[in-house]
């Protein structure tokens, strides 16, 4: 008898023993710091708060974000960044204006300097229009920025140290919506102020190619995920040995403002989810140019949330975990180590009461930052 039992045991851990010893995921009530009473009282912002980045730097958090009329670009539009020593009582840092749309700030704090990076973009709202790439350095006399040679047209999408070095993904974001190249690389830097891309090659020649974001396994693989923009996501590999060579996946889900961490052995993914569902609507024998345009139409017109994911190995796909707050015009998630097994995610959102809002109507509306406390309970 004690030995059927034991079998049973054995039989039970085979089938579900990863789901019985999954950590436990718990989210916090969420914190509104823009605007709120708790930001400096001297930095003013614009209707559409949204872009944000997080960095811990000399036991300071950092917290960087675009502000502006709306969504869309606009030359009135600026990234203002903040600094506290607890998350809740913030100070100005300083505010990039240059009489055109700035966005997509990322930081970077390495071998003790602090960096921010984004992109100079359009004065319309109708075009993208990426220019130059910028870096912004803090200083004992206060912030310097200066232009980052070679990557003019290119988008910032995510920075993170590997080995020495530090590396950056970005992509190609001129002609997004319209005869795009499709070209998204990864660029490595000793110091984060020199900058080469790390093969002659793109990492993707995909066209609509974008926001390519990455992380480590354990063993110093590489994995990737995508945006198509009008379709769907690639979810991406690459050997430690062979970084710039990625072997694509398609998956039908788009990902959007995609941020991955990892917390042991498991990989995460935050992102935007499309609460009408994938992107497989339409018959396949469609021409291509048909089938984007439902697309890109379809998903301004619905529902999204934001979302936290794992990656499934097998499935070569991340497999949805929980919903996190976000409705309407929401997700450019960052997140920041808060202590053992806890993280602060950043995130900006329409209000929270109105969840069947769409994403385009979002976009002309109010949006806040707010942040979230993510424990893996042991």
């Amino acid at each position: 008898m004690l030995q059927i039992r034991l079998l049973f045991i054995c039989f039970v851990l085979f089938l579900f023993g990863n789901d019985l010893f999954a950590q436990e995921i718990h989210i916090s009530e969420p914190t509104v710091l823009v605007p709120s009473s708790l930001m400096p009282s001297n930095m003013k912002v614009g209707k559409a708060n949204n872009n944000c980045d997080i960095v811990c730097h000399n036991d300071k958090y950092y917290v960087a974000f675009r502000t502006g009329p709306h969504h869309f670009p606009n030359k009135q539009a600026k990234i203002c960044i903040m600094s506290s020593s607890d998350m809740m009582y913030w100070d100005k840092e300083y505010e990039i204006a240059l009489g055109t749309d700035v966005r997509e700030p990322r930081f970077l704090s390495f071998n003790g300097a602090l960096f921010l990076y984004f992109f100079e973009g359009s004065k319309s709202p109708f075009r993208f229009d990426p220019k130059h790439i910028w870096m912004a350095e803090k200083k004992a006399d206060g912030w310097q920025k200066e232009i980052v040679e070679g990557m003019d047209g290119f988008v910032p999408w995510r920075i993170k140290r590997y080995d020495n070095d530090v590396l950056l993904s970005a992509y190609w974001g001129r002609g997004l919506y319209k005869n795009h190249q499709g070209e998204l690389r990864l660029y490595r830097s000793p110091d984060g102020r020199n900058w080469t891309a790390i093969s002659e090659q793109a990492q993707v020649s995909v066209s609509g190619a974008e926001e390519g974001e990455f992380e480590f396994d354990q063993e110093g693989n590489l994995w990737a995920c995508v945006r198509l923009e009008g379709e769907g996501a690639l979810i991406c590999y690459a050997e430690k040995n062979n970084l710039h060579e990625w072997k694509t996946f398609v998956s039908k889900k788009k990902y959007d403002s995609s941020c991955m961490f990892r917390h042991g052995q498991q990989i995460y993914l935050l992102a935007r989810r499309n609460v009408d569902g994938n992107i497989d609507k339409l018959p396949k024998w469609l021409p291509d140019d048909i089938v984007r345009t439902y697309n890109l139409t379809r998903y301004s017109f619905t529902p999204k949330t934001t979302a936290l994911y794992k990656l499934n190995t097998e499935t070569k796909d991340f497999d949805w975990v929980m919903d996190i707050p976000g409705c309407g015009d929401n997700a450019f998630p960052a997140i920041v180590s808060a202590g053992e097994n806890k993280y602060y995610i950043l995130n900006y959102s329409n209000d929270f009461d109105n969840p069947d809002r769409i994403w385009f109507t979002g976009q002309l509306g109010k949006t806040f930052i707010y942040y979230i406390t993510l424990s893996f309970l042991e």
